[in-house]
């Protein structure tokens, strides 16, 4: 179990680091409160992205609480 939290944990960094540096490319966003003119599939994307990201960390975050309270539990003596 606790091999498929850190699996878990690694796969998520990965995730919330690749659309961390995708969004840099996006970030000439304009703040919706702007007048001027802009693409609506550009904030469809963002929008898209930010929310895998904040999914991403809040997945990473729970197997990192997981793992904390695995390892804190006492073992379970094993039978010889």
């Amino acid at each position: 179990m606790l091999r498929k939290l850190v699996y878990l944990v690694v796969a998520g960094t990965v995730l919330l680091a690749g659309v961390t540096v995708i969004l840099r490319y996006f970030a000439d966003i304009l703040p919706l409160a702007t007048t001027e003119p802009t693409t609506v599939w550009r904030f469809e994307v963002v929008s898209l992205l930010t929310a895998a990201q904040w999914i991403a960390f809040a997945v990473v975050a729970i197997a990192a609480v997981s793992i904390v309270i695995v390892l804190s539990r006492p073992g379970r003596p094993r039978a010889p």
